[in-house]
């Protein structure tokens, strides 16, 4: 496990890297070592994954929600400056699907507002904004490497990067239960330690994630020149000043469901990462977290749609892919 920390730190230029046992533990755990809790306010866009509202509340923290931009998927900076109160401590921000967000504004709102920025990158092993690698733009990274993402374990995984050495030691002791000497507890903690196993597994795939990233770079810039002149389609956004990590490929379709079911019925394994917004979820309600109104995250989430998207996805496969979703919008236009 020390030496896929050694390594994951190197790689992605951070100081310090630990192992967790999920990447939900990996926000759970570092939203505690920031010292977040008690009813602090923590500001996240409302299309990303639940794990990270899940975080926040087990932290005592409270989520605050902001709408998306629709040339990143991640928040919008105007309404970050409209939600921020007394109460608020940080942050969030999920570089979904594998697709920086714009960071830059977001970093100086943080530092001019004294605010933490957390980054949950469990979409972007290896993605890089402004030619460098995310994760390591605010107080604490969080990765997931579960079994489906770039870098991925045989089983939960997940670990967090930091260049502060105060968070440093909180997230090394958190994750055992809060023991620096054997029998010695400084504090309650938990038991969300890298498997041993899983660790072997990672430092083989670090090997091959830029090569990796790479064939999924390759695969989405087909699609993109494939889609663009499509009706009724529109391709995931590219960029010049990001290097996206391509964990999805996401299309949007004011006809998604049907067009769902079409590649269904082709063979063609799709799915729809996320459906429902954080503020729509049956939890969220129950838990009295409030009422908001977002547009853009209401109406993308009816119409998002991921795609194949694997370094091992063969040209015929690629093309096949991009024929039957060519014949769909000849069909609907």
């Amino acid at each position: 496990m020390k030496a896929f920390q050694n390594e994951i730190a190197a790689y992605l230029g951070a100081r310090h890297a630990f192992g967790m046992a999920s990447g939900s533990d990996a926000l759970l755990l570092g939203l505690i070592a920031c010292g977040i809790g008690g009813g602090d306010e923590v500001i996240l866009h409302a299309n990303a994954f639940v794990a990270a509202v899940e975080a926040m509340r087990w932290a005592g923290a409270v989520p605050v929600l902001v709408d998306m931009q629709e040339k990143d998927f991640g928040p919008v900076p105007d309404q970050i400056e409209k939600r921020i109160t007394k109460k608020t401590r940080a942050v969030m921000v999920v570089h979904m699907y594998g697709h920086p967000v714009d960071l830059e504004p977001v970093v100086e709102i943080c530092k001019r507002k004294g605010l933490l920025l957390i980054e949950d990158c469990s979409h972007a092993h290896g993605a890089e904004y402004k030619g460098k690698k995310v994760g390591t733009f605010g107080a604490v990274g969080c990765f997931s490497c579960g079994p489906v993402k770039n870098l991925n374990a045989f089983g939960d995984a997940g670990f967090c990067i930091t260049d502060d050495p105060a968070i440093a030691e909180k997230l090394n002791l958190l994750r055992v239960h809060g023991q620096k000497e054997k029998n010695q507890h400084n504090f309650y903690g938990f038991n969300s330690r890298l498997d041993e196993l899983q660790a072997v597994v990672l430092r083989i795939k670090l090997r091959d994630l830029d090569k990796d990233n790479k064939k999924r770079e390759e695969i989405a810039r087909r699609y993109a020149a494939a889609f663009s002149a499509l009706e009724g389609i529109t391709p995931f956004p590219m960029a010049t000043d990001k290097k996206s990590a391509y964990h999805r490929y996401v299309i949007r379709s004011s006809k998604r469901d049907e067009l769902m079911q079409y590649l269904q019925a082709q063979g063609i394994g799709v799915g729809i990462q996320y459906s429902t917004p954080l503020h729509k979820q049956i939890a969220w309600k129950e838990k009295g977290y409030g009422d908001y109104h977002l547009p853009v995250s209401e109406r993308v989430a009816t119409e998002i749609l991921s795609i194949p998207m694997y370094p091992e996805l063969e040209d015929r496969e690629v093309e096949y892919v991009i024929s039957k979703i060519r014949e769909f919008s000849n069909q609907k236009s």
